[in-house]
């Protein structure tokens, strides 16, 4: 950390990523995909077993995200 500097950063959740996309959501028949993960399905802590089980299904990775303060 740089001296004088402070952020702060809070966890979000977990989302599932495809190369340059992320998953949106999901339909009884089809996915969406988003470009940017603050448009994307996002999984709290308590859903992480959700978002394994979706990301091995679709052959995506799971990603932590978070916000920070910094404008």
């Amino acid at each position: 950390m740089l001296e004088g500097y402070e952020m702060d950063i809070e966890f979000i959740g977990y989302v599932i990523k495809f190369g340059n996309y992320y998953f949106g959501g999901r339909t009884q028949n089809s996915i969406s995909v988003v470009k940017k993960s603050q448009n994307a399905e996002i999984y709290d802590e308590d859903e992480l077993d959700i978002a394994e089980r979706v990301a091995s299904d679709l052959g995506g990775t799971i990603r932590k995200i978070y916000v920070s303060d910094k404008e």
